[in-house]
């Protein structure tokens, strides 16, 4: 059970994903512009797992080297 309780487990996927339909499902029973906060701050917990999963991972962000000659060069001389 303890390693169910920690960040990015599939529970806490679980968990983020049902309070996105929870705010889903109020923003449609519900309109108007407290809902619409309300339901900002629900969605706030995938977004955060999702940055958090990407964090872990160490995904570039696409960026060259000025040696490499960036992503349009061709293939180095030999």
């Amino acid at each position: 059970m303890q390693d169910q309780l920690h960040i990015g487990s599939g529970l806490s996927w679980a968990v983020a994903w049902l309070l996105v339909a929870a705010a889903i499902g109020g923003s449609m029973q519900w309109p108007g512009a407290a809902m619409w906060w309300i339901s900002l701050v629900l969605v706030l917990p995938l977004i955060c797992l999702a940055a958090w999963r990407q964090d872990r991972k160490g995904a570039t962000d696409g960026t060259y080297d000025v040696v490499d000659g960036g992503p349009w060069t061709g293939p180095p001389q030999a």
